[in-house]
């Protein structure tokens, strides 16, 4: 049994249905990676997930616990966190400021032991503690990011598209700390369009399509099946 289990998830906007009966298992310790088609309900899912937007058929379960109705603050409680693709820093602020933010419910004496546990985890920021975001690098917001939502130690850390709009040079660095985050001990689910980086990090893959799980299984399995490369991948096996 899975940390975070998915059953028959159905979820929508308004009349359009976007997941149809969506079923996922996420390994604890593990990285999975869900890869899709623009529009395959991937970002979707992981709102609903974290509970920014409620299922409307289906069934949730973190650690055993159901948790399909439960809104966000809960689940960041139960040990979930959720690094969204835009808008996840504030850019007005600095550094120091967006940790503290993250961790705003924290006792003052764990919010200062957990900044300085994001300082040594990236080196980057604490040498730009004091420094407005808006002027920071694309990978350095990410980097950020990551940080601010480890500010709450979660147990299952969700990103969306950590890579977007990254040279490969400093998406490489991402996945290189998604991984040393993963080792110390946070399971991580990733949806991202960069499948051939995200999956060769990961030990789990699921591909979507159409609001559906298309295929599931090992992502060293993904990685190397023709058909799924072809389809999926946009890329023929070598």
């Amino acid at each position: 049994m899975g940390i975070l289990q998915v059953e028959d998830l159905t979820a929508g906007y308004g009349d359009t249905e976007i997941l149809h009966g969506i079923h996922l298992d996420v390994m604890e310790g593990k990285i999975s990676t869900i890869i899709g088609p623009n529009g395959a309900g991937k970002s979707t899912l992981l709102k609903a997930l974290m509970g920014y937007l409620m299922p409307r058929a289906g069934r949730v379960r973190f650690d055993g616990d159901d948790v399909t109705n439960m809104p966000a603050h809960i689940r960041v409680s139960m040990g979930i966190a959720f690094v969204p693709q835009l808008d996840n820093v504030f850019p007005s602020l600095s550094v120091e400021e967006n940790l503290k933010v993250g961790g705003y419910t924290l006792a003052r004496e764990v919010l200062a032991t957990r900044m300085a546990a994001q300082y040594d985890r990236f080196p980057r920021l604490a040498q730009r503690r004091r420094q407005r975001v808006s002027t920071m690098s694309g990978g350095e917001r990410q980097m950020l990011a990551l940080a601010r939502a480890l500010m709450t130690d979660p147990r299952l850390l969700l990103l969306d598209e950590p890579t977007a709009a990254l040279s490969p040079r400093i998406a490489a660095e991402v996945f290189e700390k998604i991984q040393e985050i993963n080792r110390q001990g946070h399971t991580v689910l990733i949806v991202e369009q960069n499948a051939e980086l995200s999956l060769r990090a990961s030990a789990f893959g699921i591909v979507m399509a159409d609001g559906r799980n298309a295929f599931e299984g090992p992502a060293s399995k993904i990685l190397t099946d023709e058909k799924i490369r072809e389809a999926y991948l946009g890329v023929a096996k070598s």
